[in-house]
């Protein structure tokens, strides 16, 4: 089983990604980290330069707010929604990914788009999940601790 977190919408919302990690060439990188004798040798070393390859600027780009629209969604979610738009939901749900993701719901959310957050486990059939509904004014970060615990979760966004 797979724990899936969506944001689903009656229309398209806005794509967000705070991760920082970008796409740059290892010429742009060996500029970013120039190569000596006394740097550790890496992979990227021996590429061409004009070899595009993924960058974050440390470990902690993996836990930070990305909202993307999802094209390939898993089986399971068509048993809890059948919204036209699906965006995928990823981060580590402490901190400022908590504090990002309750300022873009106050920022792009609208009560009028019927947008539900999901939380569920896939892979073993159709789970009943809890309902909930908030306030996008009223919002705070321990309530998306909070609803992050339950799984098995649809919230309603009003």
């Amino acid at each position: 089983m797979s724990l899936f977190t969506f944001l689903v919408s009656d229309c398209p919302l806005e794509e967000v990604d705070y991760s920082g990690i970008t796409e740059i060439t290892v010429r742009e990188l060996k500029k970013l980290y120039p190569i000596s004798d006394k740097t550790p040798v890496q992979s990227w070393h021996s590429m061409d330069n004009d070899t595009r390859i993924l960058h974050a600027p440390d470990a902690s780009a993996f836990g930070e707010l990305v909202i993307s629209f999802c094209n390939n969604l898993p089986y399971d979610l068509a048993f809890y929604t059948e919204k036209e738009y699906a965006y995928s939901l990823d981060g580590n749900w402490k901190g400022k990914f908590l504090t990002d993701f309750v300022d873009y719901i106050k920022t792009h959310i609208k009560a009028s788009e019927n947008v539900q957050l999901l939380i569920f486990w896939a892979g073993d059939g159709e789970q009943k999940l809890i309902e909930r509904e908030i306030s996008i004014e009223e919002i705070q970060p321990n309530h998306l601790e909070q609803f992050k615990r339950k799984k098995n979760i649809r919230i309603q966004f009003v």
